[in-house]
Protein backbone atom coordinates (compact mmCIF):
# COMPACT_ATOMS: atom_id res chain seq x y z
CA UNK A 1 0.00 0.00 0.00
CA UNK A 2 1.31 3.80 -1.09
CA UNK A 3 2.04 5.72 1.99
CA UNK A 4 1.26 9.28 2.24
CA UNK A 5 4.24 11.40 2.07
CA UNK A 6 4.69 13.55 5.30
CA UNK A 7 8.18 14.78 5.66
CA UNK A 8 7.72 16.01 9.26
CA UNK A 9 9.27 16.71 12.77
CA UNK A 10 10.44 13.83 14.89
CA UNK A 11 7.13 13.79 16.59
CA UNK A 12 3.62 13.85 15.41
CA UNK A 13 2.67 15.47 18.66
CA UNK A 14 4.99 18.05 18.62
CA UNK A 15 3.86 18.62 15.10
CA UNK A 16 -0.10 18.36 15.14
CA UNK A 17 -2.89 17.08 17.06
CA UNK A 18 -4.30 16.14 13.62
CA UNK A 19 -2.07 14.38 11.58
CA UNK A 20 0.53 11.62 12.41
CA UNK A 21 3.99 12.73 11.15
CA UNK A 22 6.36 10.38 9.47
CA UNK A 23 9.59 11.12 8.26
CA UNK A 24 10.00 9.21 5.10
CA UNK A 25 13.29 10.65 3.78
CA UNK A 26 12.67 8.22 0.29
CA UNK A 27 9.81 10.80 -1.19
CA UNK A 28 12.39 13.04 -1.94
CA UNK A 29 13.29 11.60 -4.51
CA UNK A 30 11.29 11.61 -8.37
CA UNK A 31 12.13 8.16 -9.27
CA UNK A 32 11.37 6.75 -5.87
CA UNK A 33 8.52 4.69 -7.36
CA UNK A 34 11.38 1.94 -8.64
CA UNK A 35 11.85 1.11 -5.07
CA UNK A 36 8.60 -0.92 -5.01
CA UNK A 37 8.46 -1.88 -8.70
CA UNK A 38 11.94 -2.41 -10.09
CA UNK A 39 14.08 -3.59 -6.91
CA UNK A 40 11.17 -4.35 -4.79
CA UNK A 41 13.75 -7.14 -3.63
CA UNK A 42 15.83 -5.04 -1.75
CA UNK A 43 13.19 -2.42 -0.76
CA UNK A 44 13.37 -2.57 2.71
CA UNK A 45 16.82 -1.97 2.83
CA UNK A 46 17.20 0.55 0.52
CA UNK A 47 14.64 2.81 2.64
CA UNK A 48 16.37 2.16 5.00
CA UNK A 49 19.53 3.45 3.65
CA UNK A 50 18.01 6.59 2.20
CA UNK A 51 16.18 7.18 6.01
CA UNK A 52 19.80 7.14 7.42
CA UNK A 53 20.98 9.53 4.67
CA UNK A 54 23.74 6.98 4.47
CA UNK A 55 22.72 7.46 0.89
CA UNK A 56 22.06 10.48 -0.24
CA UNK A 57 21.03 10.68 -4.24
CA UNK A 58 21.67 13.40 -6.62
CA UNK A 59 20.98 16.89 -6.61
CA UNK A 60 18.24 16.84 -8.87
CA UNK A 61 16.06 14.82 -6.69
CA UNK A 62 17.14 11.37 -8.17
CA UNK A 63 18.25 7.72 -7.26
CA UNK A 64 19.00 6.17 -10.51
CA UNK A 65 18.84 3.01 -8.62
CA UNK A 66 19.31 1.05 -11.75
CA UNK A 67 22.29 3.20 -12.74
CA UNK A 68 25.90 1.47 -12.55
CA UNK A 69 27.67 2.91 -9.00
CA UNK A 70 31.00 4.36 -9.56
CA UNK A 71 34.03 3.85 -7.35
CA UNK A 72 33.91 7.41 -5.72
CA UNK A 73 30.38 6.97 -5.00
CA UNK A 74 30.92 3.46 -3.48
CA UNK A 75 33.38 4.86 -1.61
CA UNK A 76 31.50 7.69 -0.24
CA UNK A 77 28.87 5.97 0.95
CA UNK A 78 30.94 3.10 2.50
CA UNK A 79 32.51 5.88 4.44
CA UNK A 80 29.60 7.44 5.24
CA UNK A 81 28.42 4.16 6.30
CA UNK A 82 31.59 3.55 9.28
CA UNK A 83 31.63 7.26 10.00
CA UNK A 84 35.30 7.45 8.67
CA UNK A 85 37.29 10.66 6.55
CA UNK A 86 40.53 11.78 5.61
CA UNK A 87 41.97 14.66 4.00
CA UNK A 88 40.20 16.44 1.91
CA UNK A 89 41.32 17.36 -1.57
CA UNK A 90 40.23 18.86 -5.33
CA UNK A 91 37.49 16.25 -5.80
CA UNK A 92 33.92 15.98 -4.04
CA UNK A 93 35.22 12.23 -2.56
CA UNK A 94 38.90 12.74 -1.92
CA UNK A 95 38.34 12.98 2.29
CA UNK A 96 36.16 9.26 1.57
CA UNK A 97 38.87 7.50 -0.78
CA UNK A 98 41.79 9.17 2.24
CA UNK A 99 39.46 8.05 5.00
CA UNK A 100 39.58 4.34 3.84
CA UNK A 101 42.80 4.04 2.51
CA UNK A 102 44.18 4.99 5.80
CA UNK A 103 42.22 2.25 7.39
CA UNK A 104 43.39 -0.31 4.70
CA UNK A 105 40.04 -0.92 2.96
CA UNK A 106 41.26 0.71 0.08
CA UNK A 107 44.65 -0.49 -1.29
CA UNK A 108 45.21 2.78 -2.47
CA UNK A 109 44.22 5.78 -4.69
CA UNK A 110 44.95 5.08 -7.62
CA UNK A 111 42.44 4.39 -11.11
CA UNK A 112 39.76 5.70 -12.32
CA UNK A 113 37.20 7.13 -9.50
CA UNK A 114 34.45 7.83 -11.99
CA UNK A 115 34.46 4.30 -13.50
CA UNK A 116 32.06 1.34 -12.59
CA UNK A 117 33.47 -0.25 -9.39
CA UNK A 118 33.03 -4.03 -10.20
CA UNK A 119 31.30 -6.61 -7.51
CA UNK A 120 35.06 -8.04 -7.27
CA UNK A 121 36.45 -4.52 -6.03
CA UNK A 122 33.46 -3.96 -4.03
CA UNK A 123 33.81 -7.43 -1.99
CA UNK A 124 37.79 -6.78 -1.71
CA UNK A 125 37.10 -3.75 -0.39
CA UNK A 126 34.15 -4.94 2.32
CA UNK A 127 36.50 -8.02 3.16
CA UNK A 128 39.60 -5.99 4.25
CA UNK A 129 36.56 -3.88 6.01
CA UNK A 130 35.39 -7.09 8.03
CA UNK A 131 39.44 -7.67 8.90
CA UNK A 132 39.60 -3.91 9.99
CA UNK A 133 36.81 -4.42 12.30
CA UNK A 134 37.09 -8.13 13.24
CA UNK A 135 33.36 -8.95 11.99
CA UNK A 136 32.56 -12.83 12.72
CA UNK A 137 32.57 -15.28 10.23
CA UNK A 138 29.16 -16.55 9.91
CA UNK A 139 29.73 -18.85 6.60
CA UNK A 140 33.11 -20.52 6.84
CA UNK A 141 31.84 -22.51 3.89
CA UNK A 142 31.33 -19.47 1.76
CA UNK A 143 33.06 -19.78 -1.62
CA UNK A 144 32.62 -18.70 -5.37
CA UNK A 145 33.09 -20.27 -8.65
CA UNK A 146 34.47 -17.39 -10.44
CA UNK A 147 37.00 -16.26 -8.14
CA UNK A 148 39.36 -17.60 -4.72
CA UNK A 149 39.86 -13.67 -4.28
CA UNK A 150 40.65 -14.17 0.04
CA UNK A 151 39.61 -10.58 0.10
CA UNK A 152 36.43 -11.37 -1.01
CA UNK A 153 35.74 -14.52 0.23
CA UNK A 154 36.26 -12.96 3.77
CA UNK A 155 33.24 -10.50 3.00
CA UNK A 156 31.17 -13.59 2.32
CA UNK A 157 32.31 -15.70 5.72
CA UNK A 158 31.51 -12.04 7.24
CA UNK A 159 28.06 -12.36 5.55
CA UNK A 160 28.87 -9.25 3.66
CA UNK A 161 28.41 -10.22 0.18
CA UNK A 162 26.09 -12.66 -1.29
CA UNK A 163 26.40 -13.94 -4.91
CA UNK A 164 24.21 -13.31 -8.02
CA UNK A 165 23.53 -16.91 -7.89
CA UNK A 166 24.26 -19.65 -5.71
CA UNK A 167 28.10 -19.76 -5.45
CA UNK A 168 28.50 -16.80 -8.30
CA UNK A 169 30.07 -14.10 -7.18
CA UNK A 170 29.46 -12.69 -10.70
CA UNK A 171 33.01 -11.11 -10.21
CA UNK A 172 33.21 -8.87 -13.56
CA UNK A 173 29.36 -7.69 -13.45
CA UNK A 174 29.24 -3.61 -12.13
CA UNK A 175 27.35 -3.32 -9.09
CA UNK A 176 24.28 -1.15 -9.40
CA UNK A 177 23.21 1.69 -6.96
CA UNK A 178 20.18 -0.62 -5.62
CA UNK A 179 22.61 -3.35 -4.61
CA UNK A 180 25.08 -1.24 -3.49
CA UNK A 181 22.56 0.39 -0.96
CA UNK A 182 21.39 -2.79 0.35
CA UNK A 183 25.13 -3.99 0.72
CA UNK A 184 26.10 -0.44 2.41
CA UNK A 185 23.07 -0.95 5.07
CA UNK A 186 23.87 -4.54 5.52
CA UNK A 187 27.85 -2.75 6.47
CA UNK A 188 26.37 -0.36 8.71
CA UNK A 189 24.01 -3.19 10.98
CA UNK A 190 27.62 -5.29 11.02
CA UNK A 191 29.96 -2.95 12.18
CA UNK A 192 29.63 -3.17 15.91
CA UNK A 193 33.08 -2.06 17.26
CA UNK A 194 33.02 1.57 19.29
CA UNK A 195 29.39 1.06 20.44
CA UNK A 196 27.64 4.41 22.08
CA UNK A 197 26.65 4.00 25.38
CA UNK A 198 22.62 3.51 25.83
CA UNK A 199 23.30 7.15 28.23
CA UNK A 200 24.25 8.59 25.32
CA UNK A 201 21.90 7.46 22.95
CA UNK A 202 19.36 8.65 25.21
CA UNK A 203 21.13 11.84 26.02
CA UNK A 204 20.89 12.61 22.26
CA UNK A 205 16.97 11.88 22.00
CA UNK A 206 16.33 14.60 24.56
CA UNK A 207 18.16 17.38 22.72
CA UNK A 208 16.56 16.50 19.48
CA UNK A 209 13.35 17.00 21.32
CA UNK A 210 14.57 20.90 22.11
CA UNK A 211 15.68 21.26 18.64
CA UNK A 212 12.03 20.39 17.31
CA UNK A 213 10.80 22.26 20.00
CA UNK A 214 12.83 25.41 18.77
CA UNK A 215 11.87 24.87 15.02
CA UNK A 216 7.95 24.43 16.03
CA UNK A 217 8.51 27.52 17.91
CA UNK A 218 10.16 29.34 15.03
CA UNK A 219 7.97 28.01 12.82
CA UNK A 220 4.91 29.54 14.90
CA UNK A 221 6.44 32.82 14.89
CA UNK A 222 7.62 33.35 11.26
CA UNK A 223 5.66 30.81 9.13
CA UNK A 224 8.25 30.49 6.54
CA UNK A 225 10.75 28.02 4.61
CA UNK A 226 13.86 29.76 5.60
CA UNK A 227 16.16 27.98 7.78
CA UNK A 228 18.32 31.16 8.98
CA UNK A 229 17.15 29.45 12.75
CA UNK A 230 19.42 26.28 12.25
CA UNK A 231 22.60 27.79 13.69
CA UNK A 232 21.12 29.31 16.59
CA UNK A 233 19.33 25.28 17.93
CA UNK A 234 20.59 24.91 21.27
CA UNK A 235 22.26 21.21 20.42
CA UNK A 236 21.88 20.92 16.41
CA UNK A 237 21.00 16.79 17.04
CA UNK A 238 18.74 16.42 14.03
CA UNK A 239 20.37 16.88 10.35
CA UNK A 240 19.21 19.80 8.53
CA UNK A 241 18.10 17.88 5.65
CA UNK A 242 15.55 16.67 8.15
CA UNK A 243 14.55 20.19 8.66
CA UNK A 244 14.03 21.19 5.37
CA UNK A 245 11.91 18.69 4.67
CA UNK A 246 9.96 19.28 7.79
CA UNK A 247 9.93 23.54 7.19
CA UNK A 248 8.45 22.57 3.63
CA UNK A 249 5.34 19.98 5.29
CA UNK A 250 4.38 22.90 8.26
CA UNK A 251 4.15 25.62 5.32
CA UNK A 252 2.32 23.81 2.99
CA UNK A 253 -0.43 23.07 5.89
CA UNK A 254 -0.04 26.22 7.19
CA UNK A 255 -3.92 27.40 6.86
CA UNK A 256 -5.76 24.39 7.86
CA UNK A 257 -5.60 24.86 11.50
CA UNK A 258 -2.54 22.99 12.42
CA UNK A 259 -0.87 23.49 15.87
CA UNK A 260 2.66 23.34 16.41
CA UNK A 261 3.20 22.61 20.30
CA UNK A 262 6.13 21.40 22.60
CA UNK A 263 6.45 18.22 23.42
CA UNK A 264 9.09 16.31 25.62
CA UNK A 265 10.54 12.90 26.55
CA UNK A 266 9.14 11.32 28.91
CA UNK A 267 11.29 7.80 28.54
CA UNK A 268 13.73 6.50 25.97
CA UNK A 269 15.35 3.11 25.06
CA UNK A 270 17.71 1.37 22.86
CA UNK A 271 16.30 -0.82 20.12
CA UNK A 272 19.59 -1.36 18.20
CA UNK A 273 22.92 0.28 17.90
CA UNK A 274 26.31 -0.53 15.95
CA UNK A 275 29.14 1.82 15.06
CA UNK A 276 27.37 4.93 13.34
CA UNK A 277 23.58 3.93 13.68
CA UNK A 278 21.25 3.09 16.12
CA UNK A 279 17.61 2.66 16.40
CA UNK A 280 15.87 4.34 19.49
CA UNK A 281 12.36 4.29 20.90
CA UNK A 282 10.61 6.76 22.70
CA UNK A 283 7.11 7.68 25.09
CA UNK A 284 6.53 11.49 24.39
CA UNK A 285 3.82 14.00 25.57
CA UNK A 286 2.92 17.05 24.38
CA UNK A 287 1.57 20.05 25.94
CA UNK A 288 -1.44 19.20 25.44
CA UNK A 289 -1.13 16.11 26.75
CA UNK A 290 -1.33 13.69 24.32
CA UNK A 291 0.85 10.94 24.86
CA UNK A 292 2.21 8.54 21.97
CA UNK A 293 6.04 6.74 20.81
CA UNK A 294 7.86 7.27 18.51
CA UNK A 295 10.56 5.44 16.27
CA UNK A 296 13.92 7.47 15.46
CA UNK A 297 16.90 6.80 13.49
CA UNK A 298 20.38 8.18 14.04
CA UNK A 299 23.62 8.13 12.18
CA UNK A 300 26.85 9.14 13.62
CA UNK A 301 28.00 11.67 11.57
CA UNK A 302 31.71 13.32 12.26
CA UNK A 303 31.62 11.65 15.59
CA UNK A 304 28.31 13.31 16.84
CA UNK A 305 25.24 11.27 16.90
CA UNK A 306 22.00 12.99 15.18
CA UNK A 307 18.39 12.08 14.03
CA UNK A 308 17.84 11.68 10.60
CA UNK A 309 14.38 10.24 10.69
CA UNK A 310 11.94 9.99 12.85
CA UNK A 311 8.11 9.37 13.83
CA UNK A 312 5.47 7.65 15.11
CA UNK A 313 5.46 4.00 14.69
CA UNK A 314 4.07 2.33 11.45
CA UNK A 315 2.82 -0.70 10.77
CA UNK A 316 3.73 -0.70 6.95
CA UNK A 317 7.35 -0.37 8.04
CA UNK A 318 7.19 -3.23 10.99
CA UNK A 319 8.09 -0.16 13.36
CA UNK A 320 5.65 -1.45 15.96
CA UNK A 321 7.97 -4.25 16.49
CA UNK A 322 10.82 -2.18 17.40
CA UNK A 323 8.63 -0.63 20.04
CA UNK A 324 7.93 -4.36 21.22
CA UNK A 325 11.72 -5.46 21.04
CA UNK A 326 12.34 -2.52 24.04
CA UNK A 327 9.53 -4.36 26.12
CA UNK A 328 6.82 -1.15 25.35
Amino acid sequence: MRRVFVLALVFALLLALATPAFAEMEYRFTDRKAIWTDFAWGKNDIIEAIDFELYKGYPDNTLRLGNDITRAEFAAVLARCIDVSGDPGPNWYDSAVDGLVKLGIIPGKSGDWDAPITRLEMAQWLGRLARVYNLPEKDLGAAFSDTYDEDALRAARAGLVKGVSAGVLGADQHLNRAQAAVLLFRVARSVDTNLPTDEELIQAVKEVAEDVNANAMDFEARRNVDLSFYDQLPYKRVTRTYFEGARKFMYANRDNGRKNVRGTVKEARIAEKHNSIAYVVAKVENENGYKGYTVSRFKKIDGRWMMTQGGSPQGSRGEWKIVESVGW
